[in-house]
């Protein structure tokens, strides 16, 4: 053994020493710490993708928001038949704003060069529901609409802020456009087909028509929970922690829009920690 190798061998020797002498002392070295979360982190999150996908798990932990949404001032007073009726009024006219926004925003994604193809194609074939939805809504309630941008209308500030965030979200990563527009789809048809069943057989319900034009067989919804899953599964597209983030934020959103005349105490906040809600 030559001397470089054997001053190593001390050194490598001292070193081991120490070690020994921190671990009986009750430390711990950090490196190893972290390599341990890390592989545990890795484990954990192989391990729900093995049992579940991407839709389902972030739906499944944000169903905690479903209770709140069903005792809204919006969705309980379709459901008692006692919603104000200035109420419905104003929350139809802002639901065509918001529709309006958001196929602005599907075209304005559609369009863009910078952004993958399979993204655009998506985002194309998501724009007329929307448009479709928006113009329905102002022929109902005779407002005067260029189909564009003037509809003699004043925005909300539910409105505003879930579609800035919408807007946010697509700006920062085109894919998790899905997943901030999924909340409408999929709350919106659990709701619309849940109060059916309640108020199918209430004649007197006046709400009941709106219902009856409402629910629907929830395909839209599954249309997009199926691009999602299969992105993910293609190229293990997405953090599922933050897209449950981000998916808990739109039903918020949705949440505060159907709450947007009461009080504002109740409105949510998304910044608010939601790991007691990840399984």
């Amino acid at each position: 053994m030559t001397r470089f190798s054997t001053t190593v061998a001390k050194l490598w020797m001292s070193m081991l020493i120490v070690v020994t002498i921190l671990c009986s002392n009750g430390l711990s070295i950090s490196v190893s710490a972290d390599q341990h979360d890390i592989q545990s982190s890795f484990t954990r999150n192989r391990s729900i993708r093995q049992s579940t996908n991407f839709s389902e798990y972030i739906w499944d932990n944000a169903v905690d928001l479903l209770a709140e949404a069903w005792e809204t001032t919006f969705i309980s007073g379709v459901r008692n038949g006692n919603l104000d009726p200035y109420f419905y009024g104003d929350y139809v006219l802002q639901d065509a704003i918001y529709c309006r926004i958001v196929a602005q925003l599907w075209t304005q994604l559609a369009n863009n060069a910078s952004v993958e193809e399979e993204i655009r194609e998506y985002a194309n074939g998501s724009i007329r529901g929307f448009q479709v939805c928006s113009v329905d809504l102002f022929d109902m309630f005779n407002v005067k609409d260029d189909r564009g941008n003037s509809y003699g209308v004043l925005v909300k500030q539910p409105v505003q802020d879930y579609t800035s965030f919408i807007n946010a979200t697509m700006t920062e990563n085109a894919h998790n456009t899905l997943i901030a527009t999924y909340a409408c789809l999929k709350l919106w048809n659990n709701l619309t087909n849940e109060l059916w069943k309640i108020v199918e057989a209430n004649t007197s319900n006046p709400y009941r028509i709106w219902v009856e034009d409402n629910f629907g067989s929830g395909s839209s919804a599954r249309r997009q929970a199926d691009q999602m899953d299969k992105w993910d599964q293609d190229g293990k597209l997405y953090d599922w922690s933050e897209g449950l983030s981000l998916f808990r934020c739109a039903m918020k959103n949705e949440i505060n829009f159907f709450n947007h005349a009461g009080n504002s105490s109740a409105v949510l906040n998304c910044e608010e920690d939601i790991s007691s809600s990840i399984t």
